[in-house]
Parts: structure tokens; sequence; C-alpha cells
């Protein structure tokens, strides 16, 4: 690989995982700051994660949009002013005027505070995965036929984030230097992507690039939904039940986040592959949940959910990375990918909640996870009808 390659791939790698560090480093931040106007209970965090997978998906509909519509100066311009604009709600910090939050509607209030307080920088960092990615895609690098390797740097700087938060930054920092450290991030990543920019050869035509491969199929469009949905919701419902049922502590959510982005990493590098071993191990280890509820210590429960947890969402995520389209569809597949999370974390974290006495929605998508476990389905496909007598004797452990 040439020099100028090398540079041109370490520049989009830094770039992706600076924003990443930062779209995940703001969470736990803001939830500090939040705690003593909301609470840690975990009702609080599955709504706030509704809403950061919901910005998360207007972000990405803004990459897609920018990528599809707009020549490529055009675009980085316009991505460039919607960075310099969040600046204006910048540093970090609750909104002014939001009072206590109410006896009812509480949900919709916190939706409010997190929108005003956060929503524009969250908004325009969440963008810079799928957009930087599709940029690459229109350089000259010999991998840009296939930048989907680039979405593991952004999942190891999320990753890192919330590793290095409670560990690193909290114990380190006040919050009100957490959050000048961060606008200084910003302002260095509004830099650096001015710089990717930069690389990225103008196109011969005035407008934008449309798509040249055929349209994915509406089977396959389903497939990336309801492949997120799955681990998306998993990672909302495992943490209201450790949270809930099993042991009550502070920024327990960051180990299950942790993990889920970790199957990003491991599922979307190149010439990843689901084992086909990891199913049945699914399966053992969700059939085992009940019994470990009533028999194991607290650390060994919560270790084996979150394993399960695990399995089940790099076998999903495997699956979507084996489905992914070419690079000039990248920006909508990242939009069905980010769409089918919010569903998923919707529901376990809104609708579940009010129509569930429990949290059942948990092995009933443990259950789905199965049904997506590629050695299971083609193996031993008489397995199948027993999934749900497992959901039926999960849930009554749970």
């Amino acid at each position: 690989m040439r020099a100028g390659h090398r540079t041109l791939r370490l520049v989009f790698s830094a770039t992706i995982l600076l924003s990443a560090f930062l779209l995940f480093a703001v969470q736990p931040m803001f939830a500090k700051m939040a705690l003593p106007v909301l609470g840690g209970s975990p009702a609080v965090w599955s709504v706030s994660m509704v809403f950061f997978q919901a910005a998360l998906l207007a972000g990405y509909a803004w990459a897609h949009v920018a990528t599809r519509y707009l020549p490529q100066r055009i675009a980085m311009a316009a991505h460039l002013a919607l960075m310099a604009l969040a600046l204006l709600f910048l540093p970090i910090g609750l909104a002014s005027g939001a009072g206590d939050p109410p006896t009812e509607g509480q949900a919709l209030w916190l939706f409010g505070l997190l929108l005003a307080s956060i929503g524009l920088p969250f908004f325009a960092v969440s963008a810079n995965g799928p957009l930087l990615q599709a940029w690459f895609a229109r350089t000259p690098h010999p991998e840009a036929s296939d930048p989907y390797f680039l979405y593991a740097a952004s999942n190891i700087g999320s990753f890192a984030a919330l590793v290095a938060y409670p560990f690193l930054v909290e114990p380190a920092l006040r919050l009100s230097e957490q959050a000048q450290v961060w606008t200084a991030g910003f302002v260095a990543l509004g830099a650096l992507i001015a710089v990717c920019g930069f690389m990225v050869p103008p196109a011969p035509a005035s407008t934008a690039r449309g798509p040249v491969s055929a349209a994915p199929a509406l089977a396959r469009r389903a497939g990336w939904i309801a492949l997120a949905f799955v681990p998306s919701g998993l990672l909302v419902a495992v943490t209201a039940h450790i949270s809930t049922d099993v042991a009550a502590a502070p920024l327990l959510w960051v180990l299950p986040l942790a993990l889920y982005l970790l199957t990003f990493v491991i599922a979307f590098r190149t010439g990843s592959f689901v084992p086909g071993w990891l199913g049945w191990a699914l399966l053992a280890g969700a059939a085992a949940l009940p019994f470990a509820q009533v028999t194991a210590r607290i650390a060994a429960v919560v270790a084996l959910n979150l394993a399960v947890v695990f399995a089940a969402s790099l076998i999903c995520h495997g699956c979507v990375y084996a489905l992914r389209p070419p690079a000039d569809r990248l920006t909508e597949f990242y939009l069905y990918v980010s769409f089918g999370g919010v569903l998923g974390g919707a529901f376990c974290g809104l609708l579940a909640p009010v129509i569930f006495p429990t949290v059942i929605e948990y092995p009933l998508l443990l259950a789905a996870a199965l049904f997506c476990a590629p050695a299971l389905t083609r193996d031993a496909g008489a397995l199948r009808g027993q999934l749900p007598a497992l959901a039926v004797v999960a849930a009554g452990g749970l």
C-alpha cells in the first residue's frame, strides 16, 4: 500500500474513531449531570437509550440525504455548517428552565430535556460514521469499494469511550472540565472532517453521484431491519432485567452497551464470519438462564446474561454484515439498520413496560435470535419448532 493510501486510511479511521468516542462519551457524562434531577431508575435509562437511537437515526438520515442528493463539496460545506451551528449549544450541560420532572408524562419530559440539552451536537456527530464511509468510497484507495471496515473503527471508538469514562475520565475530571474537553474534541473533529472532505476528489459532474448497483430487494431490507431490531431490543431488555431483577448498581448499563458495540467491531471487520458453534452456545446459555437465576450468585447471573446477549448480538450483526450492499448503497444500508435499532429500543424501552407485567420481551427476543443463527436453522431445522417452548420456559424463570 502506498504512503498516500496509508495516510488516507489513517485520517479517515482517526476521524471516525474520534467521532464515535465523542458520541458515546457524552452519554455517561450527561447521565451524571442529569442524575440528581432524574434519579437512576432503569426506566430513565430505557427512555434515554431510545432518544439516543432516534437521534442516531436522524443523523444517518442526514448522511443519506447529503451523500445521495448533494455534490461532494456542497455536502461537506453543509455538514461543517451543521457542526458550527452545534457549537452554539456547547459546552454540554442541562438546558436552563427545564425544572423538575412531572409526576406524569416523565418520558416525554425527558425526551424534551435531552433534545434541548444535547440534541443538535449529538445529531451532528451521529451522522459522521456513514457520511465519512461514503466519502471514503469515493476516494482512489484500494479498499474504497468495500469501506465497511471503517465501521469497526467507529465502534472501537464507542467502546473505548464507555470503558474510559468510569475508569479514567470520571475520576480525573469534574463535570465542567469534562464538558470543556468534549467541546475541544468537537472542534478538533470538525477540522478533521474538513481534511477528509478535501481528500475526496471532486465529482466529475456538478450533481451528486447516485447509486449504480441494483436496488436491494424488499426482503433484504426487511432483513436489515429485523436483524438490527433483535440485538437493540435485547440491549434494552437485558439492562432492564439485570438492573431491576438481579442487581441495581450505578452505570450498570455501560456493560451491556459496551458488549453490544464490541459485537459490531467483531462482525464488521474484514472477512468476518459467525462460527457455527455460537448458535448452539446461545441455545445452551438461554436454556440455563432460568436455573441460574435461582441457584447462582449475582455476579454469575449477570455474567451469564451478558454472555447470552453478546452471543445473540454477534450472531445478528454477523448476519447483517453478510447482507451488506455495495458501497454506493452504504448510507441506505445504515439508515435501515438504524431504523431497526430504533424499533427494537422503542419496543423494549417504551411499549413492553406498558403491555408486559414482567421483562418477558427478553426471552422472546432470545428466541428470535436463535432463529437467526445460521447453524441452527441450517443443520437443525426441527429445532425451530421447539424454540417457542424454550421462550416460555425461560419466561417462567425470569
